[in-house]
């Protein structure tokens, strides 16, 4: 993915920021997660193409877990990437 096609700057990723949250024992977010994914993550990702977020999706540099969860959010959100992949 060539983060610079974004208009919004790259934040980190969560498993960086977050490095003692477990994305596969995730349900609801909640704290400081919730806001970060709330107010830059998600902001970020949903100003990606289809194509950037299936690059990320597919990065295997990107934690399994950290994938299945963005993967479910955006699911969740209408976005179905897995039936265009």
């Amino acid at each position: 993915m060539n983060p610079s096609s974004s208009p919004l700057p790259v934040p980190p990723a969560p498993w960086e920021l977050f490095p003692h949250v477990d994305a596969s024992g995730l349900g609801s977010l909640q704290g400081n997660l919730e806001h970060w994914w709330h107010h830059c993550w998600w902001p970020y990702w949903q100003s990606l193409t289809q194509e950037q977020r299936s690059d990320w999706l597919h990065n295997p540099a990107h934690p399994e877990a950290w994938r299945e969860y963005v993967q479910l959010q955006d699911a969740f959100a209408g976005n179905d990437l897995e039936s265009s992949v």
